[in-house]
């Protein structure tokens, strides 16, 4: 860590906080909501600096209370009433437009694969298209969501392919992890992402990421099942109305 200059980490918290602010307003900016991610990035910034991560000789892996406590939140969202509730309120332009902010992720990472402190696997010098999903965002949002020139299923299969491509980051994080890395024979351990502020990389953004991809690709399911319903009942409308204005057409002729 000796090598890494300020900017770099001024650059990635910078990101991380772009990352939590968009995900919190696509969640229609919730309090309490707002309140937990805020306990949870407090809780990882005072575990990552105390350098609790760092001990990999427990039998116990430490790195499960970095990983379990999001699974398990999103897990609530998708299964808890309330959950539900916030997920239908979430916004589809924000969850689409947060992605971008893997791009300037993904140089941040070659450039601390370059600094010499995590492995060539998590950049796209070592096969991480992660990247690719950042470039798109941008495509995919303002012809997909915002012009609608994209049809639903396009756009699900772009969040499954985004889905896809960060667990893959998260195994290749996991099996570059210091206390895996000499089995698997990884050239670089990964250190650097188990310390502030890079930790926010496994336990805030990739969590974010991913809930976000099945948030949208929930609402753009139940999207499609509901616009032909009200398209339907739009023409009944429609048609009851004409009938109507014949009917009192006929009477006023009559």
């Amino acid at each position: 860590m000796d090598n890494l200059t300020p900017c770099i980490s001024l650059i990635f918290g910078l990101i991380a906080f772009l990352t939590v602010f968009t995900f919190f307003q696509a969640a229609g900016s919730s309090g309490r909501f707002g309140l937990l991610l805020l306990s949870w990035i407090a809780l990882q910034s005072c575990v990552s600096a105390s350098g609790f991560y760092h001990h990999t000789d427990s039998t116990f892996p430490r790195l499960l209370i970095m990983v379990v406590p999001p699974v398990i939140l999103v897990t609530w969202l998708f299964l808890a009433r309330s959950g539900k509730a916030l997920l239908d309120r979430m916004d589809l332009h924000l969850l689409t437009v947060i992605h971008v902010v893997r791009a300037p992720t993904e140089v941040v990472m070659y450039w601390l694969f370059i600094c010499r402190v995590v492995p060539a696997e998590l950049t796209f010098q070592g096969g991480n298209l992660d990247i690719i999903a950042g470039m798109t965002a941008p495509a995919i949002y303002y012809f997909g969501v915002l012009r609608e020139k994209i049809k639903w299923q396009m756009l699900v299969c772009w969040n499954v392919l985004g889905l896809g491509l960060t667990i893959s980051i998260v195994f290749k994080f996991i099996f570059s992890a210091a206390f895996l890395s000499e089995s698997l024979a990884v050239h670089q351990p990964n250190i650097t992402l188990l310390q502030f502020p890079f930790v926010f990389l496994p336990g805030i953004i990739v969590p974010v990421i991913i809930c976000s991809h099945l948030a949208a690709i929930r609402l753009l399911v139940k999207s499609s099942s509901v616009n032909p319903k009200s398209k339907t009942d739009h023409r009944h409308t429609i048609r009851q109305l004409m009938i109507k204005t014949l009917a009192s057409h006929e009477k006023h002729q009559s």
